[in-house]
C-alpha cells in the first residue's frame, strides 16, 4: 500500500507480494546484452513489428491493444503500462489510458508508475551480485554480518530469548522461509515472532527482506539506493528507476485510483526500502529481465543459482486461511520459490514470476526463459488483478501463471462502481486542535509520525518533507482527503492526549505521543 511514506509501510499488508531483478557490474557481458535488448540507451521504446505467442502463433499488435484497450473499460482499470519480451529482447514497449482520470492526463512510455513488491526481485539479484564477488554468503547466518546481536536493535527486540535468529540467512530471506509473518502487524499481539522454525516452509515475508537489507547495508557499508544504483540501475541504463523518489518525475508519474476509479493520494516515498518503495516504468522493469535471461559467463551461474527452486509450495493460496491449508494441486507445475521469485513449469519449459500489490497500483511479471517470452504489466488501479488473466494472455499467450494461488479475483461485471458518499470534514475548534500536535512513535514499525497545527489546520508527515492535511470527522476523529485512512487521538482519564491510532481496512496500529 502506499500513502505518507510511514504509513505505507505501516500498510503493507499480507498483498504486499513485490518483485524486480537487478543486474551488477558494468561488464562487457551487461553491455552487450543491453544493446541488444531492442531499446536504446536513452529508454526510448523500439516496437517490433510483429510478436509471437507462446505457442508459436503471431500475435497482431493491433489486434492486442484493442483487446487490452477494452479488457481495461470494461474493468475500470485506468491505466496501464506493458512490456513485452520476444526472443529475449525488448520488443514492445506501450502505455494505455490515464495518469490521472481526474486530469485526464495520458500516460507515456516515461510515465513512473510504484513497482511495490516488484522492489523484491532487484533486491534479489542484488544480493546475488554481492554473492557472486564473495561480500555475502547465501548460507552464513545473518546475525554473524550484523554489528551487534539482532535483538539489541530496537525493530528486533520481540526476538530477545528467541535464538531462532541466529538460524537465518540470506537464502531462508531470498525464499520467504524465515518463519516470519509477512508483517508483525498483521499478527494477533503485534509483535515479531516465529510463526514456524526457520526454514521448514515457505511463507512470504517482507519482514525477512527487511531484514537482509539491514545486513546487506552493514556488511556494505552502503546504503540500498547507493548499492542499486552502482549494480543495477546504471549499469543497465535504467534511467527512471529508483528505491527513492525523484522530484524530477513529479510531472510525468502516474496517480494510483482506488477499486472506484477515483485518484487517491500520491506517496513520495523517500526512504529506500527492499520490500516496496521502487519507482520504474516497465521498460526499465524490462531491462531487467533481459539481463537475466541474456546472462552469460560466470553471471550465468548466478543467475541459474537465483532461479533454482528452494522451497516447494504445497498449499492453496499465497495469503489469508488458504496460506495454511494444504493441497497437492500445484504439483503438476513444480510451483516453487526461488531467490526472491516464484517459479512453475509448463510445456514452454520454466518459468519465473512476481507480483506486486500496493493501494492503487496493483503490477505483475512472467518470464519464460527458454522461449525468451515474457511481459512486464503495471498499473494505476485496484481492478487490475481482476483482469490480469486476460492482459496476460493478450500480451503473450499466457494461461499458465497461478493467479489463483496468488489470489487473484475473477472479474465480476457486477462489481460496485459507485463510490461511498464523500465525507464532510467539520469544524473544530483550534484549542482543540493545538492538542493533537506532536510526535507519536510507531513502536511496532520503528516509525515516527508527526501533527503540526499550522494555519488553521493539523497536518501529518512521517519525514517532515512531504504534509498532508488531516480533515475533522469528530472531534478526535480525522481523515485525509483521497485517502481511506482515519486518525483517531486517544486522551487519557485527565483529557491529555497521549496515543493516535491509525485504522485502514480493518487494520489498526497505535502509536504513543512522546513530544
Amino acid at each position: 500500500m502506499e500513502r505518507c511514506k510511514n504509513i505505507k509501510i505501516i500498510f503493507l499488508l499480507a498483498v504486499g507480494m513485490h518483485v524486480t531483478v537487478a543486474f551488477a557490474k558494468s561488464s562487457s557481458t551487461t553491455f552487450r546484452t543491453f544493446a541488444n535488448s531492442g531499446m536504446g540507451i536513452s529508454g526510448t521504446s523500439k516496437l517490433a513489428t510483429e510478436l509471437t505467442s507462446l505457442d508459436g502463433k503471431p500475435i497482431s499488435i493491433p489486434e492486442m491493444e484493442a483487446a487490452m484497450a477494452g479488457i481495461m473499460e470494461k474493468a475500470g482499470v485506468p491505466g496501464l503500462s506493458c512490456s513485452i519480451i520476444n526472443r529475449s529482447k525488448i520488443a514492445y514497449c506501450k502505455t494505455f489510458g490515464l495518469k490521472n482520470k481526474k486530469t485526464g492526463k495520458p500516460n507515456d512510455e516515461q510515465t513512473i508508475f510504484v513497482a511495490a513488491s516488484l522492489s523484491k526481485t532487484v533486491f534479489a539479484y542484488l544480493v546475488m551480485l554481492l554473492v557472486e564477488d564473495g561480500i555475502i554468503d547465501l548460507d552464513k547466518p545473518l546475525h554473524e554480518f550484523l554489528n551487534k546481536p539482532l535483538p539489541d536493535y530496537k525493530k528486533y527486540a520481540d526476538l530477545k530469548g528467541d535464538h531462532r535468529y541466529k538460524q537465518i540467512t540470506a537464502r531462508l530471506c531470498l525464499s520467504h522461509s524465515t518463519g516470519f509473518p509477512n508483517w508483525r502487524f498483521l499478527t494477533d499481539d503485534k509483535t515479531l515472532k516465529f510463526l514456524f522454525d526457520p526454514g521448514q516452509r515457505h511463507s512470504y515475508s517482507g519482514e525477512g527482506i527487511q531484514l537482509l537489507q539491514m545486513a546487506v547495508e552493514e556488511v556494505t557499508g552502503k546504503g540500498l539506493e547507493e548499492l542499486a544504483r552502482e549494480r543495477v540501475f546504471e549499469p543497465l541504463g535504467m534511467t527512471r528507476t529508483s528505491y527513492v523518489w525523484q522530484d524530477a518525475w513529479k510531472e510525468n508519474a502516474a496517480t494510483p485510483h482506488d477499486q472506484y476509479e477515483r485518484p487517491r493520494h500520491f506517496d513520495e516515498r523517500r526512504e529506500a526500502d527492499a520490500a516496496g518503495s521502487m519507482f520504474t516504468t516497465t521498460g526499465d522493469y524490462a531491462r531487467l529481465l533481459v539481463a537475466i535471461i541474456g546472462a552469460e559467463g560466470q553471471r550465468k551461474s548466478t543467475i541459474d543459482e537465483m532461479l533454482r527452486s528452494q522451497v516447494a509450495i504445497s498449499y492453496r493460496n499465497m495469503f489469508g486461511p488458504g496460506a495454511w491449508q494444504q493441497t497437492k494441486e500445484y504439483e503438476p507445475i513444480h510451483l516453487s520459490w526461488c531467490l526472491g521469485w516464484g517459479r512453475f513449469d509448463t510445456k514452454h519449459g520454466p518459468a519465473f514470476f512476481h507480483t506486486g500489490h500496493d493501494f492503487g497500483w496493483q503490477n505483475y511479471t512472467v518470464t519464460y526463459a527458454d522461449k525468451g517470452i515474457g511481459v512486464v504489466l503495471m498499473s494505476n488501479s485496484d481492478n487490475f488483478e481482476s483482469v490480469a488473466r486476460e492482459l496476460a494472455e493478450a500480451a503473450i499467450g499466457d494461461t499458465y501463471s497461478p493467479f489463483d494461488w496468488l489470489g487473484y479475483p475473477h472479474y465480476d461485471p457486477n462489481r460496485k462502481k459507485e463510490p461511498p458518499p464523500a465525507l464532510i470534514a467539520i469544524d473544530v475548534d483550534p484549542s482543540i486542535l493545538k492538542m493533537y500536535a506532536g510526535t507519536y512513535d510507531f513502536a511496532i514499525i520503528d516509525k515516527m509520525q508527526m501533527v503540526k497545527f499550522e494555519d488553521g489546520q493539523l497536518l501529518l508527515s512521517s519525514d517532515q518533507a512531504q504534509w498532508v492535511t488531516l480533515f475533522a470527522e469528530t472531534h478526535t476523529r480525522f481523515f485525509m482527503e483521497e485517502e481511506d485512512y482515519r486518525f483517531v487521538f486517544v486522551k487519557n482519564n485527565d483529557g491529555r492526549v497521549t496515543h493516535m491510532k491509525i485504522e485502514v481496512e480493518g487494520i489498526e496500529i497505535t502509536g504513543e505521543k512522546v513530544k
